[in-house]
């Protein structure tokens, strides 16, 4: 019998569904878990509240910011970050737990709530979703060549600084792992790959109620779903609009996003009136199921020079739908890989402009197709997916910073 239980804190910036069902988990095992997120960053979101059945140890808090968050206004968003940092660290803080898992934080408030934490003597673990820095330094460069260099320079110099600072580090793919290894902190890293929560994703027809709802039961629809940044190319979308304008013209693209990739749809819409553009904001994490099912096909790109950094984990999500995937990406990326061997999607590099359209034009018209792969993303992600089996992993990683707790609580 634990004399002592454990105390955990996940603080996610995003609120995206595997943080919420790694808090699930843990908290299962007989762990104190708290999960906190940020209500004021504008993203699709997971099931971050209470469910009368979940585990008593479990709680959910909001870390609101002042504002909506600037996103793309430098100095707002330094602002911004420099009090959320302050406020995300007293707000762990003040749960006094053993172990902070801290993910998708942005760099500049991460350091602070790291700084915070090693002064208070909390482990905190860095899980590691993105080498932020290096998006930082593409966007730097590219937007400001004279100082852009410099400004990839210091960002690097702020995420090593917590990547050194975390007692442990959770890479989501071993990608990561040479960058970690020029840090000097790759001994202190464990791999555990990101997940979809399938047993929350539930097959469902492809006519349903939201289909219905949003006048899209009887067309078409290749669809887009999540965040469109700086390592996303919304101009692909439109390539897909014109492509299927001609050769499917009943057919809808459907975007759900919010943001500036969003607004750059907007204008591009308006100017060229494309009308089989539909263009809706982020729907409710309960409607996710019947979202997905509405598409025929499910769209994800990300940017060449963006592949080194990142993994589009939606694609995991759209995975358990049930509907085949078009991954507008560079082959080697990690989910590039999966879908190949998985044999759920198709993967066009985004350089080859011109095959882009026509490889979705032609999935659309291929109905056996279409079944074969989405049967296959199904069957991967219910053999693969495990909130369970990365609850496992990251007890490896949480029990060693456990150490001056007088009893830990075993699993069942």
């Amino acid at each position: 019998m634990a004399t002592s239980i454990a105390r955990i804190v996940v603080h996610d910036y995003s609120g995206h569904p595997g943080q919420a069902q790694l808090c699930r988990a843990l908290a299962g095992r007989g762990y104190d878990v708290t999960h906190q997120h940020c209500p004021s960053y504008t993203t699709g979101r997971g099931a971050v509240e209470r469910f009368p059945d979940d585990p008593p140890g479990l709680s959910f808090e909001t870390c609101a910011m002042r504002g909506k968050f600037k996103r793309y206004s430098v100095f707002g968003r330094v602002r911004q970050e420099i009090a959320y940092g302050l406020q995300a660290g007293r707000a762990i803080e003040a749960r006094s737990p053993e172990v902070a898992i801290l993910s998708n934080i942005p760099l500049l408030a991460n350091v602070l709530v790291a700084r915070r934490l090693r002064h208070k003597g909390i482990a905190m673990i860095f899980w590691h979703q993105d080498i932020y820095s290096e998006a930082i330094g593409v966007a730097a460069r590219r937007r400001l060549p004279v100082i852009g260099g410099l400004a990839a320079r210091v960002a690097e110099a702020v995420e090593r600084t917590i990547a050194r600072w975390s007692a442990a580090v959770v890479p989501i793919s071993p990608t990561f792992l040479d960058k970690l290894t020029s840090w000097g902190v790759a001994e202190k890293a464990t791999v555990v790959p990101n997940w979809a929560p399938v047993g929350e994703l539930p097959l469902r027809p492809r006519h349903n109620a939201w289909s219905e709802r949003m006048g899209l039961a009887q067309v078409p629809v290749v669809l887009y779903s999540g965040t469109l940044g700086l390592k996303h190319d919304p101009s692909i979308l439109a390539a897909m609009v014109e492509e299927l304008a001609v050769h499917r013209p009943e057919a809808r693209v459907v975007v759900i996003s919010e943001g500036q990739g969003r607004d750059w749809l907007e204008n591009w819409r308006r100017e060229n009136r494309a009308q089989n553009l539909v263009l809706l904001d982020y729907q409710p994490y309960t409607d996710l199921p019947e979202v997905l099912a509405t598409g025929d096909i499910l769209v994800a790109i990300l940017e060449p020079d963006a592949s080194k950094y990142s993994v589009p984990s939606k694609v995991l999500t759209y995975l358990c739908s049930g509907r085949p995937v078009v991954g507008v990406m560079p082959e080697d990326n990690s989910v590039a890989v999966v879908l190949r061997e998985s044999g759920a999607g198709l993967v066009v590099d985004p350089r080859e402009r011109g095959r882009i359209g026509a490889t979705v034009a032609s999935l659309l018209a291929d109905d056996a197709l279409r079944e074969r792969l989405g049967c296959a993303g199904r069957r991967y992600a219910e053999a693969e997916f495990s909130p369970e089996g990365a609850a496992d992993r990251f007890e490896d990683v949480i029990r060693p910073l456990l150490s001056s707790v007088p009893s830990v609580p075993s699993v069942p």
